[in-house]
């Protein structure tokens, strides 16, 4: 009988590949890769178990950004070469096809949009992307809200507020331009009620400015930011500490007296292929890339691991997604705080809130089962002096099991 000559399946985008080859048998099973280095923040919030066991890329799911700009600013990466959208698509970076919806030109661009897309693209690289600008007032944003739902999409992030201006003498609540009855907030409720999820920045503040306008919107997901970068820590001149991996940012946003506000924590300080100037224009870590602080990153994060989470449960609601993120969220104090929210998001737990069962990796001793019939043939063509033996080899992240037949 002929031998069989090769037989390879790959299931899932983890990936586990199952091969045969002249009479031998090797299961092994590889760990996600990502198209940026958000391995820290990966391991921390459990993407890189959505990834691998169940094979969770955001295929169908379409996520839309609100910021200021995406493909206007003049941007250049760490070796001073120009950086744009061709660019990104060309070193994998960001996909072909983002939707813009509105653009925003004027002076003082950076294309943040961009650059929360690529993070986005990281975690949940098969997820269609679009973007609206925040930038040109309460009008445009609440637009972009609603412009955003009618595309499609079935989450948005936003990292875009309008704080009312300090002037003395007049009473807040004439200035405030994101009042709870105002458009943006109403197109907030909206969205939701159609079965949008939304997620906010909490703001990069200080005390005296805690969590302000529609972040507080109890229809939304707030997020605050959390460290982790690639490097096991970093000195924060403007607070003059140094926050070490897995450290809440000084600069997230408390929650107001009474609320409950921010709902949650993302990783922040996240690698991009280029620089937005201030405090991103750093680097902390990861030759080759900028890295990007603030809850304008931890958002967009908290919003791709709902998109794996959606993916696995489509007919999850706003709720359902919300509700899994907080009771399942790491932290290290008891209940509800005003800084940590419900503490540091957990994909892995939250998916399994959802009642959402990972793929099955068979079990060593059942894997020769997936090969079928062309594993019986091979088997039925051995000698009957052959001998068997089966050795689990660790190899890296990989794990392989190798079955090996010699003729006695």
């Amino acid at each position: 009988m002929k031998n069989l000559r090769l037989l390879r399946t790959i299931v899932t985008s983890g990936v586990i590949a199952t091969t045969t080859a002249f009479g031998s048998f090797i299961a092994e099973v590889q760990a996600a890769t990502f198209s940026l280095p958000i391995e820290a923040a990966a391991k921390a919030t459990g993407v890189d178990v959505l990834r691998d066991r169940y094979g969770l890329d955001g295929t169908g799911i379409t996520i839309g950004v609100i910021t200021d700009s995406f493909a206007t600013a003049q941007t250049f990466d760490t070796s001073g070469n120009l950086d744009t959208y061709a660019t990104n698509i060309a070193n994998g970076y960001l996909p072909s096809g983002v939707n813009v919806l509105k653009d925003y030109s004027e002076l003082g661009a950076s294309d943040e949009g961009r650059a929360i897309l690529q993070l986005i693209h990281a975690v949940a690289p098969k997820a269609n992307l679009a973007f609206h600008t925040g930038v040109g007032g309460v009008d445009v944003f609440s637009q972009g809200i609603q412009a955003l739902a009618a595309a499609g999409a079935d989450i948005i992030v936003d990292d875009v507020g309008y704080n009312p201006p300090n002037t003395p003498d007049v009473p807040q609540e004439l200035l405030d331009l994101e009042p709870p009855d105002g458009s943006i907030n109403q197109a907030i409720n909206a969205v939701v009620n159609q079965g949008v999820s939304y997620f906010s920045a909490a703001g990069n503040g200080f005390p005296e400015l805690p969590i302000y306008g529609h972040s507080n919107n109890p229809n939304a997901l707030t997020v605050g930011a959390v460290y982790y970068g690639n490097a096991e820590s970093y000195s924060n001149q403007a607070y003059g500490v140094v926050i070490e991996q897995g450290q809440l940012e000084p600069f997230s946003s408390e929650g107001n007296p009474g609320s409950l506000k921010p709902d949650v924590v993302g990783p922040d300080a996240l690698p991009i292929s280029f620089g937005l100037g201030g405090e991103n224009a750093r680097r902390v870590a990861n030759p080759g890339f900028f890295d990007f602080f603030g809850t304008s990153v931890s958002a967009p994060y908290t919003a791709a691991v709902a998109a794996l989470l959606l993916q696995a449960d489509p007919s999850a609601t706003p709720t359902e997604i919300y509700d899994a993120l907080r009771n399942t969220a790491d932290s290290s104090l008891p209940g509800f705080d005003s800084r940590l929210g419900f503490g540091l998001i957990r994909g892995d737990k939250a998916i399994a809130a959802l009642g959402v069962k990972p793929k099955t990796v068979p079990e060593p001793a059942a894997v020769p089962a997936l090969l079928g019939i062309g594993v019986l043939i091979v088997g039925l063509s051995l000698k009957r002096t052959q001998q068997k033996s089966e050795v689990i080899v660790k190899r890296g992240d990989r794990l392989a099991l190798v079955v090996h037949h010699t003729n006695a």
